[in-house]
């Protein structure tokens, strides 16, 4: 796959993010596909921090472990970063007097690597700028360096600064002055053949892209608990608060947040409320409460890696066991997850969806890797967004005919009863948390407790039957495509979440070979994960040669549910829990050692 890395690392509050904003930006509208990946220490200030760049002319939705520049904002970089280059690779830097250890610089010898000191201090007090002007140089110099139109990354800036002149002024000579470096340097890296396709997209995060996703949901209530990684969420629907007119309410815990939503929804509401794992744990007896009273409700899990604060600013996929099992009891409930921005914008309305026609707790799982990092995304379409209430009943004349038994009425067709709204012109029921009986009184016979266990679990069966089956991809003719034929691929990749990006990045790429080139090489992916469908499952192992399960936890937790549900376990197994996503040249190089 062609495409280029750059890495800027330094610490957390140097303005790593912002050179990386204004470097991806410029090489969307440029005509490039950009992915952005951060990585960050669970410091305000400090640490050791970075933010890679991947950019190509083809769809990229993963990062390199190697990267073909490396600038780095302070010395530590110099000590740590010089093995992330590739052969050939460039360093940029502005440590004056630095030396390379012996071994650093054998390693920068054996790589043909450029080390390029730039006196940035003494360029900007000449330029009469502050330090904190040191990004716009070293971005004009590395746009220099990628063969980019500077006219370019002077409309990014411009637009930043346009209501501050003197700010503006400064930049524009920094800009200047960065691009005469480089041709003064005579370094450049070769980019790929732009192409016009990526210039309109957009370029979000997941949070973002959920955010959004969560608007056109039709969702008017949003509480939460600052927890990385789903703060982005909560800080981003704040942030639009004012043009949405949504009601936002950080609470001062997730319990709150939890009940806080949860009431809204009894009301007719749709409200959201997003969390990581152990905000989660608080949320989960407001998840059982929501089960009896058949109150539906989404809750967002976004993933970092534990047991107890774990790695706060660092990914995983260690909590899908948890959500399948969350909360005391027995009770139906979905858990699906979003592999990407996209998923993130359109699933939100499938999961709301999801809920109020089933009356269930809908868990909508993501991780950090997600929601932190950038996509280059097609405009979404808007017309896919369409809102089910289910048996939510608002006609005055249907809501007159409705009798208190109704609400919980045990023998409702697939376990769905009618729902109103308290304070409805319509016969009251009681909605609380002992066994109850059809209009929600309590009544802890024997006779009645079976009855209603059995009409609130055959929502589950009702939704498994209604779920779609995980996607099968494969590559053809050099393009990816779903295929819904009765195709059996002889190795056949597994996952779920966002391996997706990664595993289609990889199945894209020339280099993923086999000892037998004839061998076809296909991906199932589980978007829907509880209630588990694996008809599709069962079918294609019984043909393929090698099933790989490629999972990012410990246990390989979607393969102990597959396990659980068909009998079947998966031998092979790409498995990574250190707090870090799959890289792409990293996953090649893996499941070509399971097809050697």
């Amino acid at each position: 796959m062609n495409r280029v890395s750059l890495k800027i690392v330094g610490s957390s509050g140097q303005g790593l993010d912002s050179m990386g904003d204004i470097v991806a930006k410029a090489l969307k509208r440029s005509g490039y596909c950009v992915f952005g990946y951060r990585e960050y220490p669970s410091l305000i200030k400090g640490g050791h921090a970075s933010f890679q760049l991947d950019a190509s002319n083809q769809k990229i939705e993963s990062t390199e472990t190697k990267v073909n520049v490396v600038i780095a904002f302070n010395h530590h970089v110099l000590e740590k970063n010089i093995p992330d280059l590739k052969p050939g690779g460039i360093l940029i830097h502005s440590t004056p007097n630095w030396k390379f250890p012996t071994a650093d610089q054998k390693l920068i010898d054996r790589l043909s690597l450029s080390i390029v000191y730039l006196p940035v201090e003494e360029i900007l007090t000449k330029l009469g700028a502050k330090p904190v002007l040191t990004n716009v140089l070293l971005t004009a110099f590395v746009w220099a360096m990628l063969g980019q139109n500077i006219d370019t990354l002077k409309k990014m800036v411009g637009e930043r600064f346009a209501k501050k002149k003197d700010l503006l002024d400064l930049n524009m000579r920094c800009i200047d002055e960065g691009s005469r470096l480089q041709k003064e340097h005579k370094l450049s890296v070769a980019m790929p053949k732009p192409k016009k396709e990526w210039e309109k997209c957009l370029m979000i995060p997941g949070s973002k892209a959920m955010g959004l996703g969560t608007v056109h949901a039709g969702v008017r209530v949003y509480a939460g608990y600052p927890m990385t990684p789903s703060s982005p969420l909560l800080s981003y629907i704040a942030d639009i608060q004012n043009r949405t007119g949504m009601v936002i309410k950080q609470a001062e815990d997730e319990i709150t947040a939890a009940q806080f939503v949860s009431g809204a929804m009894l009301m007719g509401t749709r409200a959201l409320t997003g969390t990581s794992g152990g905000g989660f744990d608080l949320m989960s007896e407001t998840v059982s409460l929501n089960a009896i009273i058949e109150n539906p409700t989404v809750f967002v899990l976004a993933q970092r890696p534990g047991p107890a604060t774990g790695l706060p600013t660092w990914t995983g996929q260690g909590d899908l066991l948890m959500a399948i099992g969350t909360s005391h009891g027995e009770f139906a409930r979905c858990v699906m997850s979003v592999s990407n921005a996209e998923d993130s914008f359109y699933l939100v309305n499938d999961a709301f969806n999801i809920a109020e026609k089933y009356q269930i707790s809908v868990i909508l799982m993501t991780d950090k890797q997600t929601m932190e990092a950038l996509y280059t995304e097609k405009p979404y379409d808007l017309t896919k967004i369409v809102i089910d209430r289910g048996s939510l009943v608002t006609d005055p004349a249907k809501l007159k005919k409705l009798k208190s038994t109704d609400r919980y009425d045990p023998n409702a067709k697939d376990g769905i009863s009618p729902r109103w709204l308290p304070g409805a012109k319509a016969a009251t029921y009681v909605a609380q948390g002992d066994e109850h009986n059809a209009e929600g009184s309590v009544d802890e016979s024997a006779d009645n407790a079976v009855q209603q266990m059995n009409k609130r679990m055959r929502k589950q069966d009702a939704l498994k039957t209604a779920l779609p089956e995980p996607e099968l991809y494969r590559v053809e003719s050099g393009k990816l495509k779903v295929e819904s034929a009765d195709w059996s691929p002889d190795v056949l990749l597994i996952g779920w979440g966002s391996t997706k990006s990664v595993v289609l990045d990889v199945l894209k790429s020339s280099g993923l070979t086999t000892q037998n080139s004839k061998l076809s090489i296909g991906y199932l992916h589980f978007t829907y994960l509880w209630p588990l469908k694996t008809e599709k499952f069962e079918k294609l192992t019984k043909t393929a040669k090698k099933t790989i399960l490629i999972e990012g936890n410990f246990q390989g937790q979607l393969g102990v549910l597959l396990r659980q549900e068909t009998g079947i376990k998966i031998h092979d197994r790409i498995l990574k829990y250190d707090g870090r996503p799959f890289f792409y040249d990293e996953l090649l190089n893996l499941i070509s050692k399971h097809l050697s």
